[in-house]
């Protein structure tokens, strides 16, 4: 049985080292590996342990990488499994660095409900996956970027990262949200509370009756004046680029995104993504507004999303629940703990 668990912690291991080697260049740094974004506006990856590295972790190798990072305009995170590397942990302690734990489960897919879990609402959310050919696709791919910004960063949710792809690979999709949500926030692209994103955003705050008053609120002059020269949809928030590249994604099998909605609503409320390495899949960015939490939206997202992986043909789903009482929910729907995923990043400045 040790052995069979370690060949699908490696499994895990080879699946996260592959994901960021697809769409950012690798820089090995002593015993790390530092993902590299290709172009300025491409998703800022992590560094993580070298796969093979047999010597002991080193603080200073840490030290280079966070040096690096924040010459290249990187967020200082590092993400490894406990049991690959558990030596790592103590030593990123020492280095600086908070390190976050988060329950690492694989998918038992005999168990995953047939029908909505036992707990969820008689009247269960609305869970589509998007179509890439389907007319509405620029807004649910806007919608799907609004609510999981909004739900990983619930206190502020007027600025914040809007991810791009790269050029370079377009049949790999680079953007990703964690499921575990580590509280970095990049400085980036500001989102305008206009439209769609304001309804999103608005839901957040307020509950979902907010949103349909902020969808409709009265333009401010400035708005009008703007609106004048050029209309701002929640389509012109993402560039044609990172559209073309997640529908070519989607088309391809190697990625899915979700979008729930509550009974009797069209706006989304509740998101979540699944990326796809050969045979393997992680359940990523599993996320709710706040104000529609515990109605059964994340159970619903993640079910919906691992019955498309397996049709797909994987034959190993996973995911980072956030925390051990998460970890609990996605237990009720199958999944079962394998490890623990570390999530690191600074506690002081070197």
């Amino acid at each position: 049985m040790a052995n069979q668990e370690d060949r699908l912690l490696d499994r895990l291991d080879r699946f996260c080292d592959a994901v960021p080697r697809a769409a950012a260049r690798p820089e090995e740094l002593g015993d790390y590996v530092l993902f590299v974004r290709r172009e300025e506006g491409g998703w800022p990856f992590y560094a993580r342990p070298r796969r093979g590295a047999a010597a002991p972790p080193a603080a200073a190798d840490i030290t280079t990488v966070r040096a690096r990072q924040r010459e290249l305009g990187l967020p200082e995170s590092f993400e490894w499994i406990h049991e690959i590397r558990p030596d790592l942990l103590a030593v990123a302690r020492a280095a600086g660095l908070g390190v976050h734990q988060a329950p690492l489960m694989v998918l038992d897919p005999a168990a995953l409900p047939a029908d909505s879990p036992a707990d969820s609402p008689a009247d269960p959310p609305a869970v589509r996956l998007l179509d890439p050919d389907s007319p509405g696709f620029e807004t649910d791919l806007a919608a799907w970027f609004a609510v999981a910004q909004a739900a990983f960063n619930p206190v502020s949710t007027a600025d914040g990262p809007l991810p791009t792809t790269s050029a370079d690979a377009p049949e790999i999709v680079t953007v990703t949200f964690p499921t575990v949500d580590s509280g970095d926030r990049a400085p980036g692209t500001e989102w305008p509370t206009t439209g769609a994103t304001a309804a999103v955003l608005a839901t957040a705050a307020n509950g979902p009756d907010a949103a349909s008053a902020a969808a409709q609120a009265p333009a401010t002059e400035a708005t009008q004046t703007a609106a004048a020269t050029h209309t701002t949809t929640a389509t012109d928030l993402l560039p044609a680029t990172l559209v073309r590249h997640e529908g070519d994604a989607i088309r391809s099998g190697i990625h899915r995104i979700a979008l729930a909605t509550l009974p009797g609503r069209t706006d989304p409320v509740a998101v979540g993504s699944v990326n796809r390495v050969d045979d393997v899949a992680e359940i990523v960015g599993v996320g709710t507004l706040p104000a529609a939490r515990r109605q059964g939206l994340a159970s619903a997202v993640t079910v919906t999303l691992a019955r498309q992986a397996l049709a797909d043909g994987v034959d190993l789903v996973f995911l980072a629940a956030g925390s051990d009482d998460v970890a609990m929910l996605y237990h009720r729907l199958g999944f079962r703990r394998v490890g623990t995923a570390c999530i690191a990043s600074p506690t002081a400045t070197v």
